[in-house]
């Protein structure tokens, strides 16, 4: 029987460390999206009255960035756990699910930033004359670098567009 409690605290300890990525498939994605494009960060408890803010490249930036660490953290668990020395724990479809959340949150970022470089470009080819949405858009060249450099390849149309 003491065999077995030492299994489980060691089991709970594990889970505990995994549990650091819980937010990642326990929080609403588009609610926290909302948050960033809101006040250019995901609020906490402590941001009770938080003035209105879009995020910047930088900002977005940001995020990605932290998304791309947690990607190569996960990518270096171990496959397998060997707990009290008998008890083995397979993290590989842990390893696979987590990875996967974590390109849909990177998505979810990039793919807005498309839409955006997508906008731009096409208000450059065929100006509008309502400036707020021009105003609202990011400067195409920083964000098509942004894109590249954290690794999203551009659409055709658009990469077709951008050597017009």
């Amino acid at each position: 029987m003491h065999k077995l409690l030492q299994v489980k605290e060691e089991a709970e300890f594990l889970r505990a460390e995994l549990d650091r990525y819980s937010h990642l498939w326990q929080s609403d994605r588009k609610a926290v999206f909302q948050e960033f494009l809101t006040y250019s960060k995901q609020l906490g408890p402590e941001d009770l009255e938080l003035e209105k803010t879009p995020p910047t490249l930088r900002d977005f930036q940001r995020e990605i960035q932290v998304l791309h660490t947690l990607s190569s953290e996960v990518t270096y668990l171990d496959d397998v756990i060997i707990l009290h020395g008998w008890l083995q724990v397979d993290l590989r479809p842990f390893t696979a699910s987590l990875l996967s959340v974590i390109l849909d949150w990177k998505h979810m970022y990039t793919d807005f930033l498309l839409e955006s470089a997508s906008k731009s470009l096409q208000q450059e080819i065929q100006p509008v004359g309502d400036d707020d949405e021009m105003s609202s858009s990011f400067p195409l060249m920083e964000t098509i670098l942004l894109l590249e450099a954290a690794g999203v390849e551009l659409p055709e149309h658009l990469a077709a567009q951008l050597k017009c």
